[in-house]
């Protein structure tokens, strides 16, 4: 079953893994970066209640939008990452509600080489995408424009078509 449109937000939730009533095979992409290429095994139960999470209705993405004047997509990316570290100025700024609230597509070990987050720029949303894996593209950056209605039904729409199959 395949979910949404590759250049903004495609989620595949393939077949259940040989012998396994859990795992199923899970291919994400955003802005056309293939998110899950690491880690294409997902428990599906869990991999649900992570994907609820980044439902934008219960969060406004423009509430932190003043540290992000003036920079660019890639600074508020890295902004937005040295307020989880503890030797940066910026640690714990807000009671450490900035990374949660503009962090998405956090979805376990599936998500773990890529650290993606909605941030809003000017009059729009800009999702960017920082790649961890050791292969070809590794420390690499991307961003887009994306729009938060069409990411958030694409996020609901799986969460309600893969809790059928659970």
């Amino acid at each position: 079953m395949k979910i949404g449109r590759r250049d903004i937000i495609e989620i595949e939730l393939g077949d259940k893994v040989e012998g396994s009533r859990d795992l199923f095979y899970l291919d994400v992409w955003l802005l056309g970066r293939h998110i899950t290429k690491i880690d294409n095994v997902a428990y599906l139960k869990s991999l649900i209640a992570q994907a609820e999470d980044d439902l934008i209705e219960g969060r406004d993405l423009s509430k932190f939008s003043k540290y992000f004047i003036n920079m660019s997509p890639m600074e508020a990316h890295e902004f937005i990452l040295s307020t989880r570290d503890s030797e940066s100025t910026n640690f714990d700024i807000e009671n450490d509600e900035i990374y949660p609230n503009q962090r998405i597509l956090n979805w376990g070990p599936n998500t773990d080489n890529a650290t993606c987050f909605l941030i809003p720029v000017a009059e729009s949303i800009i999702a960017t995408i920082e790649n961890h894996d050791n292969g070809p593209g590794a420390g690499t950056f991307f961003t887009g424009e994306i729009d938060p209605e069409y990411f958030n039904n694409t996020i609901k729409e799986f969460v309600e078509s893969g809790a059928k199959k659970i």
